[in-house]
């Protein structure tokens, strides 16, 4: 199981090897939401965000392995990973209310009085944060209306803390693309709204990114409303979402079920030579 903890080691060890490591933010809890940086800090950028689901905690540990492989080799673009979003929910997730004294009463609560939050999606206080931006805020089609293990979209745009921070970040990187990573399916949205020449294009590297990686391209936002992905398109953001482990899976997942998801380690390569194709030959 990756746990927080392991994160915190990963990042000295990336620190150690000369690798820009930092914080965008902290959570709920005061846990730090870590971040890496890997190639020129000038010229377009990627950021490649995964835990936002606690239950998803495996896709954490996947963008790790994605930040592992690209610190020693040139993507083609910068690239900023933050491999567990939401901190606070993948440690609730993988260990319980107690992990949590000061909450544990409300979150069992939440949880219908159950102490088994493997199935727990949202953050610390209920607020699924993969619904929580400005993008059509609370009007997605599952939304709930009071905090909840999931769905439910907070009381307003940007309420968590987690939220903020990640868009506070965003905003301040203007990246040209955003990956964000969840768990399971293996399919690729790209849509939220656009239209015309940045729905083609959208379309373009979404579809390059699902064939090399064996995915099913998703068009439309099947009535997804507040999400990262959603919020980024509304900005101009080469936006996708990609759902990665195989449908015939089911949750709680664990480090195995990221088997035969190799090919991602290296999507960052094919996403940057299709933003930045080379320049054309000239003469003969």
């Amino acid at each position: 199981m990756y746990v927080y903890d392991d994160l915190r080691k990963d990042c000295c060890r990336m620190c150690g090897e000369g690798v820009d490591c930092g914080s965008i933010g902290r959570s709920v809890s005061g846990a730090h939401i870590i971040c890496f940086h890997v190639g020129p800090l000038s010229g377009d950028q990627i950021i490649v965000q995964g835990g936002i689901h606690a239950r998803e905690w495996v896709t954490a540990l996947l963008v790790m392995r994605m930040a592992f492989a690209a610190r020693n080799s040139d993507v083609g673009m910068g690239v900023f990973f933050l491999p567990m979003t939401n901190p606070d929910g993948c440690t609730l997730a993988q260990a319980g209310a107690d992990a949590f004294p000061e909450h544990k009463a409300e979150l069992l609560r939440l949880n219908g009085g159950g102490s088994d939050f493997a199935l727990w999606k949202a953050n610390l206080r209920g607020v699924d944060l993969n619904c929580n931006f400005d993008a059509r805020h609370g009007k997605g089609a599952s939304n709930v209306a009071a905090p909840a293990p999931e769905s439910y979209p907070g009381p307003y745009p940007e309420s968590e803390p987690e939220t903020a921070a990640l868009a506070r970040f965003t905003r301040a990187v203007r990246p040209a693309i955003t990956l964000s990573y969840h768990a399971l399916g293996r399919e690729v949205y790209y849509e939220f709204g656009q239209t015309g020449e940045r729905l083609a294009r959208d379309e373009r590297i979404a579809r390059l990114v699902a064939d090399e990686l064996g995915y099913t391209l998703v068009p439309g936002d099947l009535g997804s409303a507040g999400g990262y992905k959603d919020w980024c398109i509304t900005q101009g953001i080469t936006a996708l979402t990609l759902e990665t482990v195989s449908p015939d899976r089911s949750h709680p997942l664990n480090e195995r079920d990221l088997d035969g998801e190799e090919n991602n380690l290296w999507i960052l390569k094919t996403i940057a030579r299709a933003w930045q194709p080379p320049p054309a030959t000239r003469g003969h």
